[in-house]
């Protein structure tokens, strides 16, 4: 099994945070991932996430799903009202980000799943802007996760 890779970067201009993965997903590292982003000096709550899945495998995501859900529900104020574009590549990666969207069932996120960058990054950015800058800096990240 490949360890869970992961990389984000925070646009505040943008009010965007761009996350990207690779391996095997499971719960723990996954919170530990979360916690650092939380902590990052740049961090505020309303930042909205595009969370790039396409190279990961849900480790047991019937038990781990409501570990997650659990703790983001207990870390809502410091995430605040926010939009989560989840960019997935199989059809368990929908089912999963569907159930969790279903699990959390919360009012202050918007949580929708696509299956390219361009479409994902047309629902989160209300402003106009250069989306290839922000496709470039996701295939950098993908680079970082690779390495």
């Amino acid at each position: 099994m490949a360890p869970l890779k992961s990389t984000y970067k925070i646009i505040n201009n943008l009010n965007i945070i761009l996350e990207y993965h690779s391996g095997n997903l499971d719960v723990d590292s996954y919170i530990k991932f979360k916690q650092k982003v939380f902590s990052d000096k740049n961090f505020k709550p309303g930042l909205n996430h595009l969370i790039h899945f396409k190279n990961i495998t849900f480790i047991y995501p019937d038990k781990n799903l409501k570990l997650f859900v659990d703790f983001i529900k207990s870390n809502t104020s410091v995430l605040g009202k926010r939009k989560i574009a989840f960019i997935t590549s199989t059809p368990n990666h929908v089912v999963t980000t569907t159930i969790y969207d279903t699990l959390l069932a919360d009012n202050s996120q918007q949580i929708s799943v696509f299956s390219t960058n361009n479409s994902a990054l047309n629902w989160l950015i209300q402003s106009p802007l250069d989306i290839n800058n922000l496709i470039e800096v996701l295939k950098d990240m993908k680079k970082e996760v690779k390495a």
